[in-house]
């Protein structure tokens, strides 16, 4: 009923714009149109939704197991999120150049160039499992160290199946087919939930409740079996003459010009995150309201920003389409369509987040609160709120800046809030007694100026910094025996 429903609005849109002259378009709407960026985001969104399922069972199993776990869970996903989306920035960057390649007509790069960030993901456990065991000092001296602990731990060891995940999804969604991400990402959230719910719990007479534990072994499962299915779907024959997934030889050079381009957008999303980590750290060491404060914020934020990520990677797919295409005139037109949806996403979570306070709060604390701490709990629903607003920003100009490689404006711009978000909060909150709430604006001011900065800077010249006559990946990169069919 739901695609019927979107099919019938988009179909009566007015379809006075602009379609290109090029025949190899993403879909049969107007390029940059919204229908064209509704189209290939609903599946995407439905994706997410389904990941912002999982996200509200895992948390709402452990909160109901006990607070202790729920908010241990919260702060060691923290530390797990940092490099599994440091990583993925790899697999983001070549979901771009898979996109410019469809537009572009060179889809035969497309399989070797899958295969190489396939053994980079395998690779990175090199690097980030011994920076793990660094970083866990964080968890250090908290009201939830041990189980924490246990939880980051375990999940660093599995960190490689995050990118590969990403990587083997790239495949698609860089190509616009983001319906078979959408149904793998629904089969595999299903058995998630499942297995969260029965080792959380336990099966009385079976196995004992495992709580935050049984948490982490059903995302590492979870996990393995999507990037299972994603990559038995890949090495099937019928994509070996138009995509060359058969070429799996490790090329350095080809594997370098993907490393070149994600590096950059990769130390970006590091020194984003890793400032919200820093900032963070004085929320969590406080403990009490900051603490139960932080864990009920980050909880409803990452459930609630779906939309914003199925747009955001929809958004990459269309840009590098329209640049490998080199439908040159319709950028503009897209980052229109693009704030029209944010616009839209805004009035639909405006119904949980402003109307639905105390609903949020019960549906995750069952616990006797004081007035204090429930009436924070609902100035951060507030503040959530506006928080989605700046990331949904903030979505598009980093997916605009991903698009166009701009990725050394990115990362430069990206290690400001080590300055702008960390110090307002270890003063304010640290010594000038700011609410715990504040953590949220100040998280939110950073993410807007940000996005203003990437729009801005996509809209003065994407093309001098794309500079097509000396785009990467060369078919010379190749033999040309190699990439011929049989």
């Amino acid at each position: 009923m739901c695609e019927v429903f979107l099919h019938f609005v988009w179909v009566n849109m007015s379809s006075n714009t602009f379609r290109g002259t090029n025949n190899n378009l993403l879909t049969k709407y107007p390029a940059a149109s919204l229908r064209e960026l509704l189209l290939l985001s609903f599946p995407l969104v439905l994706s997410a939704i389904s990941a912002s399922l999982l996200g509200i069972c895992d948390r709402y199993f452990l909160s109901h197991y006990s607070l202790e776990a729920w908010k241990a869970c919260s702060i060691a996903s923290n530390l797990c999120f940092f490099y599994q989306m440091t990583l993925i920035m790899f697999a983001v960057a070549a979901q771009a150049f898979i996109g410019h390649f469809q537009g572009a007509n060179k889809q035969r790069l497309i399989g070797p160039l899958a295969w190489q960030m396939i053994y980079f993901s395998l690779f990175s456990m090199v690097i980030t499992y011994p920076l793990s065991l660094v970083t866990e000092l964080y968890l250090n001296g908290t009201e939830i160290q041990a189980p924490a602990t246990f939880y980051f731990r375990a999940l660093s060891l599995a960190n490689f199946l995050f990118p590969l995940g990403a990587t083997l999804a790239a495949f698609y969604i860089g190509r616009g087919k983001t319906r078979v991400i959408l149904l793998v990402n629904l089969l595999i959230q299903v058995i998630n939930i499942g297995l969260d719910y029965l080792l959380i719990f336990g099966i009385e007479g079976w196995f004992a409740p495992m709580g935050i534990k049984g948490a982490a072994i059903a995302s590492i499962a979870a996990q393995s079996l999507l990037c299972f299915i994603l990559f038995l779907m890949f090495l099937q024959k019928k994509y070996i003459p138009l995509f060359r997934t058969d070429l799996r030889k490790f090329n350095r050079s080809l594997l370098w010009e993907v490393l070149k381009t994600g590096i950059p957008r990769a130390l970006g999303r590091a020194f984003g995150v890793g400032s919200w980590i820093i900032a963070s750290y004085l929320m969590i060491q406080r403990g009490g309201d900051y603490l139960l404060i932080h864990t009920f914020g980050v909880s409803l934020f990452l459930i609630l920003t779906f939309m914003q990520e199925g747009m955001g990677q929809a958004l990459v797919t269309v840009c590098s389409h329209i640049l490998g295409a080199k439908l040159d005139n319709v950028f503009r037109k897209l980052i229109k369509s693009s704030l029209l949806f944010h616009a839209i996403t805004m009035v639909i979570l405006a119904i949980p987040l402003l109307f639905m306070q105390e609903a949020l709060i019960n549906f995750f604390i069952k616990d006797k609160l004081s007035p204090t701490s429930i009436a924070l709990l609902k100035d951060t629903c507030f503040w959530i709120w506006i928080l989605c607003f700046t990331n949904g920003i903030n979505r598009i100009g980093v997916s605009f800046m991903t698009a166009s490689r701009d990725t050394l404006f990115y990362a430069r711009w990206c290690s400001i809030p080590l300055i702008t978000r960390c110090i307002p909060v270890f003063l304010g909150i640290g010594y000038l007694g700011w609410s715990p709430t504040m953590f949220f604006v100040i998280d939110g001011l950073n993410g807007f100026g940000l996005g203003v900065i990437f729009i801005s800077r996509f809209l003065k010249d994407p093309f001098r910094r794309i500079n097509r006559s000396s785009l990467r990946f060369p078919e010379e990169m190749i033999p040309e025996q190699a990439l011929t069919t049989d």
